[in-house]
């Protein structure tokens, strides 16, 4: 079944996400608080898929029928397989695919290359836009195919597996081989080293990550927020968490009101899916019948969160600004002020089209419809740190996410992660 989703992957049943047609305004209030990060939140994901790439290349080179997405599929599977085969199985937001993986024993490459050996969704594709702007991959096409290495990327890589030999190869060498002969995978102890996601990167290559993402602070604005997000996040404690209430010093004042009108839309946003929420448990000793829109926002708990819906919204637009394209966040919040309640609810199910369904004035269950309150989506694919984790970020409420990845990512880059992802009791209770 198809979604419309971005890139050649297809999903495996109906996601709870509802994008509301709002995603290139999501994109572009990402984009202005954390230019070119992409979804990364840890560097050993940049290692994973630029050592993909390389392989790739490398093979690519020996006349191969390569697919560079199989081939960085297979390196993270593997990566992966070798956290899990360490921890005893155990979950982790730095991994994928404990379902997928466990029990596979005889590895080899042509089976970690298949398109349904690992999950849908790998850590790579969170990479796409950070390997560009960072200058591990040649500029030009965001196709992951297409991707070939620069020298930036080879000395990341050099620098993250100086350390580890396995088998009396380098890394890179290791896998390609693996590739070429299609022998049994035997995961020894510098492999683990090299390509486990639970393993910090070596600190020559966690310091070229922080100079890529600063490189050309001086003369290119993004790289200049990029630079100045990470002075602000390592300087926020967790006792003390940042606030709205002042400008933090490094931030200068354009790009701090653009991370508080992307707070803005984001809380009208998530108010809009409170709202839809609120209708689908008012449907659900109904199941497979349909309710009015003006019935629906009768309902008193629909009501109340409509009224935090308009309050929302009219707070986005109080600013009277707006830098998404065609002003796609001010038309979406001017269509949930207005007096119409039964309007802005029919608005809104016509926007999500995946959870609810508008048929004329009525709305009914869609495939995605299971009438209840969801926790955070227990997908093994599903995005970012978790919502645990990032809810313990000390960010401004609303803040972009990117913020929040980047707060994780200089831990990471300080060698700090492994230590907030398992906290001791005393300093989860603090």
């Amino acid at each position: 079944m198809q979604w419309g989703l971005l890139g050649p992957e297809r999903l495996a049943g109906s996601r709870r996400t509802r994008p509301l047609g709002l995603g290139a305004a999501v994109r572009k209030f990402n984009q202005l608080a954390v230019p070119g990060l992409g979804g990364v939140w840890f560097a050993k994901q940049l290692f994973l898929a630029t050592l993909g790439v390389i392989v790739a290349d490398r093979l690519r080179q020996m006349n191969r029928n390569v697919k560079t997405i199989e081939t960085a599929n297979a390196v993270e599977a593997l990566a992966c397989w070798c956290a899990f085969e360490s921890n005893d199985w155990q979950r982790d937001t730095r991994l994928r695919g404990v379902q997928k993986l466990a029990g596979k024993t005889d590895l080899k490459f042509s089976k970690l290359r298949q398109p349904r050996f690992y999950v849908t969704q790998p850590m790579r594709m969170a990479t796409v836009e950070a390997l560009v702007d960072l200058g591990f991959v040649h500029p030009g096409s965001q196709r992951f195919n297409s991707f070939r290495c620069t020298d930036s990327g080879r000395d990341f890589v050099e620098a993250a597996t100086a350390g580890d030999r396995p088998h009396n190869s380098t890394v890179e060498d290791y896998l390609v081989r693996l590739a070429t002969e299609d022998s049994s995978i035997a995961v020894t102890a510098p492999l683990r080293s090299a390509l486990s996601p639970l393993e910090p990167l070596d600190l020559s290559a966690r310091n070229l990550v922080r100079s890529k993402l600063c490189e050309g602070a001086g003369l290119n604005k993004d790289a200049a927020r990029r630079k100045n997000g990470l002075a602000w996040v390592s300087s926020i404690h967790p006792g003390k968490p940042a606030d709205w209430k002042a400008k933090p010093p490094s931030i200068e004042a354009e790009h701090w009101n653009d991370l508080r009108l992307g707070a803005r839309f984001f809380a009208a946003r998530d108010a809009a899916n409170h709202v839809l929420n609120a209708v689908e448990a008012a449907m659900a000793p109904l199941y497979a019948a349909k309710i009015a829109a003006v019935e629906a926002a009768e309902i008193p708990a629909v009501e109340k969160q409509l009224g935090g819906l308009r309050h929302a919204a009219q707070r986005y637009l109080d600013e009277r600004a707006d830098p998404t394209e065609g002003k796609m966040a001010t038309t979406f919040c001017q269509s949930c002020i207005g007096a119409d309640a039964g309007q802005i609810i029919r608005n809104l199910v016509l926007r999500d089209n995946r959870v609810l369904l508008l048929r004329g004035n009525d709305i009914l269950p869609g495939p995605a419809f299971v009438g209840r309150p969801q926790a955070e989506n227990p997908d093994e694919d599903a995005e970012g740190p978790g919502a645990e984790n990032a809810s313990r970020v000390p960010v401004p409420d609303g803040i972009s996410p990117r913020i929040r990845n980047l707060y994780l990512l200089e831990l990471d880059l300080r060698g700090q992660l492994d230590r907030f992802l398992s906290p001791l009791p005393n300093e989860e209770a603090a």
